[in-house]
């Protein structure tokens, strides 16, 4: 079994309403929800900043179980843990590929992106106090509600034009030329690349005037509260949405140039390096490349970082595909990203029933979302019973039956590197 640690960021849903503060109590005895207190993320894995603990039993003559981190545990045989063919002494040089998460979103994070490996490092070596590590952090979320909205990339600059002219405040705030760079490339059927245009308007916006901002803000928000609430657009009450929740940021402006995305349940999307996103409400299940790099330019109290933003981006004008998954069986649904570091498989065991997790050059982290049952090893010899919020790790290259209860059936998530690429 695993014990993982529970973040808590002022984004996060408040006490019990908190699926994150759930999970981590059906975990972990000696934990007790505050009523006031946000709980964002619940994280599974080796990043320092948020370690898991492996319990194992008792050593000889000892009554209590031992905890121990997870990294040590992987890392005191990578051979056996990790999949490292020939490593069987102890070694700092292998780790997870991923980092799985549970995030339970109450206010928007912050508008932001991930430098890809190479920008990770340079970021890493110049300001280690601020990129805690040198790796990238691709990511995919997936919607645990039917309420997960986010932004992600930029619009088509047709519709962050027909936006400008709607929303004349932005207009105000990005300048003449700028305005008039995104106008005219419509104007003439413009269809090379975007970059140049969207790069100089996003600079344009993140460094414009506080003065400037702070006045135009104030008129966008007072147009849009006068207005019939029903004639106000989504975008509308997003925009009014996010200045209530972070008075006088220029990161208000966001969704007029961001794709605003709304998902179901089961809906997931992958975010790539260097491409801007928030995350807007909702639960969800997050994995990534096993890193905390996060360069932020709106939406936040925390440091901004708007240079390196403005150099890092793809600028990129596309909508993010939404997937539902790949069935690989009656059982499993599986999400593949387009990168090798992590995958996500959704399983659901019928009350009753059994279901075979095969053995894969990958080490796995599990958590139980929904019902009871066993997790069973070595013909049943190793057994671990799971309920919700239960987590545990399983090494590479090891097989385990699920087993749901007689009168439940059982819903787990897995996480592991990607073996389905």
């Amino acid at each position: 079994p695993l014990e993982c640690v529970a973040q808590s960021y002022a984004w996060g849903k408040i006490g019990s309403d908190s699926l994150v503060a759930r999970l981590k109590d059906a975990q972990s005895a000696d934990f007790e929800i505050g009523d006031d207190k946000p709980y964002a993320e619940l994280w599974i894995g080796t990043h320092p900043n948020g370690m898991s603990n492996i319990i194992l039993p008792p050593l000889d003559g000892e009554d209590q179980p031992r905890k121990e981190p997870l990294v040590k545990y992987v890392q005191s045989n990578p051979d056996m843990h990790l999949g490292v063919e020939g490593v069987h002494e102890p070694s700092e040089d292998y780790d997870l590929t991923f980092l799985f998460k549970v995030l339970s979103i109450e206010k928007v994070l912050s508008i932001q992106a991930h430098p890809d490996k190479y920008l990770a490092a340079q970021l890493h070596t110049s300001r280690p106090k601020v990129y805690k590590d040198p790796n990238h952090k691709p990511e995919m979320a997936v919607a645990l509600d039917d309420n997960f909205e986010a932004m992600s990339g930029f619009r088509s600059l047709v519709d962050i034009a027909s936006n400008i002219l709607e929303y004349p405040e932005l207009a105000n705030v990005i300048g003449i030329d700028a305005k008039r760079d995104v106008i005219d490339a419509i104007e003439r059927g413009f269809n090379g690349d975007p970059k140049p245009i969207l790069q100089e308007l996003f600079r344009a916006y993140m460094t414009a005037r506080d003065e400037l901002v702070q006045e135009n803000l104030v008129k966008m928000c007072e147009r849009l509260s006068a207005k019939e609430d029903s004639k106000l657009t989504d975008l509308d009450r997003l925009i009014l949405k996010l200045a209530n929740q972070f008075p006088g940021d220029s990161g208000v402006f966001a969704p007029i140039i961001f794709n605003y995305l709304k998902l179901k349940k089961g809906d997931a999307f992958y975010i790539g390096a260097n491409e801007p996103h928030a995350y807007i409400k909702g639960e969800i299940l997050e994995c990534m490349a096993c890193s905390d790099n996060v360069v932020r330019a709106g939406l936040t109290p925390k440091l901004k970082d708007v240079d390196t933003l403005v150099k890092m981006l793809t600028y990129k004008s596309t909508m993010p595909e939404i997937s539902r998954g790949e069935r690989i069986d009656q059982n499993c649904l599986l999400y593949v990203p387009p990168v090798d570091d992590f995958a996500i498989e959704v399983i659901e065991v019928p009350a009753g029933s059994s279901y075979s997790l095969p053995d894969v050059l990958s080490p796995s982290v599990i958590l139980t979302l929904e019902g009871s049952g066993k997790l069973q090893q070595n013909g049943n010899r190793i057994t671990m019973d799971v309920s919700f919020g239960k987590a545990a790790f399983m090494s590479a290259n090891t097989t385990a039956l699920v087993v749901a209860d007689d009168n439940s059936s059982l819903k787990i998530v897995r996480a592991l590197s990607n073996v389905h690429l």
